[in-house]
């Protein structure tokens, strides 16, 4: 059986085999040149991930492998391990919380915060919401914006299980952020609850003193700007 380090090197040798440089070249760009990628497009990278688990099977440790994976390079590194976790994240222990949290802090920017938040960090946070106390309720009080980002966007799927008093409590505890990804995150967080909950959030932008992004980006589906 592999370790989790050899692993890893077998995927990346897996990956790099599908590079494209052409690709490769406008994904840096749209990443406003922060990483490197191998070039591969989401459908294809699923495919081989996919086609690498049915041959390697499961990785060991998640810790491990996680933090293997944040030290590559390459990005789509840290997306294989949406790729893989994701469809087994409602079976995991909620140990991983703190994992998660390491990994917000690290190599940071939207594309990875906005799977390890909602997709991973929501999923178990759904299942065992005591920990929401232990967890967000840290990152919204952190100094770093990218766990602010997490801990308003880590209920974007719960529809209505969302906890409404938190996500009012931790978007307006953070309304004067200077920071557009904190905005954009909470305008992006409202807009989905007004899906279940459009007279709600209506009520809160209305009584809310909140930056023009995110009002606009709240409202985008219902109106009322």
């Amino acid at each position: 059986m592999k370790t989790d380090l050899e692993y890893i090197d077998g995927l990346y040798r897996l990956l790099s085999v599908h590079a494209n440089s052409e690709n490769a070249g406008h994904m840096s760009r749209y990443m406003k040149n922060h990483f490197l990628f191998f070039g591969i497009k989401t459908p294809e990278r699923k495919a081989l991930v996919k086609q690498y688990l049915l041959e390697q099977g499961m990785p060991q440790d998640w810790r491990v492998f996680g933090t293997g994976l944040w030290e590559q390079e390459k990005r789509e590194m840290q997306y294989a391990f949406n790729d893989i976790l994701e469809p087994v994240i409602s079976k995991q222990h909620p140990e991983l919380l703190s994992l998660f949290e390491t990994l917000i802090q690290s190599r940071s920017w939207w594309d990875t915060v906005d799977f390890l938040a909602p997709r991973l960090a929501g999923r178990i946070l759904l299942q065992s919401p005591e920990l929401m106390d232990t967890f967000p309720d840290r990152w919204i009080e952190h100094e770093n914006f990218w766990l602010q980002r997490a801990a308003i966007i880590v209920q974007l799927r719960w529809k209505t299980q969302t906890d409404e008093n938190r996500l009012f409590g931790y978007i307006e505890r953070r309304a004067d952020s200077q920071e557009f990804f904190v905005r954009k995150a909470a305008g992006w967080a409202l807009r989905q609850y007004a899906r279940v909950h459009p007279d709600a959030v209506r009520g809160f932008v209305d009584r809310t003193n909140l930056h023009p992004l995110t009002v606009r980006e709240a409202l985008r589906r219902i109106g009322g700007e």
